[in-house]
């Protein structure tokens, strides 16, 4: 049964709001502001104008009152939404291990959902700094949850303390589903967040859609294991999603060659996707520290825009 997981949830949620406060305050809010732009101009003021002024933007009802010419100002429209599709399919919350003899190791101590967590902490948080908007949909193989989007502190922690804990009903991953959700739920141009390991097919149409009237950002979420296959003896692989299994031999150069081949083929799909149309993408594996790679991924979004 879905649901909230509370074991040690208000500790956590609690931890790492303190340390993505003081993240935001001290890096992310300005970052943030400067790279996300208003959905439009609002009316300012009259002025008088000014050489170079924009013609276009002269008051001619106040400038025939006082027989000098005026001209308006704009302001930047700051309200923006943030609606952040984030998957909660088993493969986010699956930590890679491997059995070796009579071994059972760890490879890796973080999952991609604790990950994908952290980053949507610090991208909510930088949000509601910035007094912007945040909702999130809650997606697997069936949309789990909507949360509609507001600016308010608490309903930004509830939000974390949802998807820190999130137990889902579906195992898979429908983002094309997500997506389809996303566009129907907003009524005007927002910054949609996708954070997912984007295991998954069948989207481009509906990326492609969602890209043509939002501001959208793809962060794949990756592991080690994303890349290589660890040098190990025989191994049993479990597909988190499915639950079928497969005996490897992990010291096969044949095997990990097309292990290695067929991870690099999905990835360039990813970005040939994403190329195609038109959205922003940033990776983050488990073992990056999220707040340096959104801060980089900032600094080369204002200089690309």
């Amino acid at each position: 049964m879905a649901g909230i997981n509370k074991d040690n949830l208000h500790d956590r949620v609690r931890r790492l709001h303190v340390r993505s406060r003081k993240l935001v305050d001290s890096l992310f809010a300005g970052s943030y502001h400067s790279v996300f732009k208003g959905p439009g101009l609002e009316f300012n003021e009259v002025r008088d104008y000014h050489y170079g002024d924009d013609v276009r933007f002269i008051d001619w009802n106040v400038t025939s009152r006082m027989s000098t010419p005026y001209s308006k100002t704009f302001r930047e429209e700051r309200e923006l939404i943030m609606l952040v599709l984030f998957d909660v399919s088993a493969s986010l919350s699956y930590r890679s291990i491997y059995r070796d003899t009579d071994r059972v190791k760890e490879e890796y101590g973080n999952d991609k959902r604790e990950t994908a967590g952290n980053i949507f902490a610090l991208l909510a948080l930088a949000a509601q700094a910035n007094s912007d908007m945040v909702g999130s949909i809650l997606f697997s193989d069936t949309i789990e949850r909507i949360v509609f989007p507001g600016n308010s502190k608490s309903h930004v922690l509830r939000q974390i303390s949802e998807i820190l804990g999130y137990v889902p009903d579906g195992k898979g991953s429908n983002l094309a589903l997500a997506l389809k959700t996303a566009v129907t739920t907003l009524k005007r141009r927002s910054i949609v967040v996708i954070i997912s390991d984007f295991k998954t097919g069948n989207y481009k149409t509906e990326l492609g859609v969602i890209a043509s009237k939002h501001d959208v950002i793809a962060i794949r979420i990756t592991e080690p294991a994303d890349y290589s296959f660890p040098p190990a003896g025989l191994l049993e692989l479990e597909d988190p999603e499915t639950g079928r299994s497969l005996e490897v031999y992990g010291r096969s150069e044949k095997f990990r060659k097309a292990y290695s081949e067929f991870q690099e083929d999905q990835r360039n799909e990813w970005i040939k996707i994403c190329r195609k149309t038109g959205t922003d993408m940033l990776e983050v594996g488990i073992n990056d520290d999220p707040a340096e790679s959104l801060l980089s991924f900032f600094r080369r979004r204002k200089v690309s825009r």
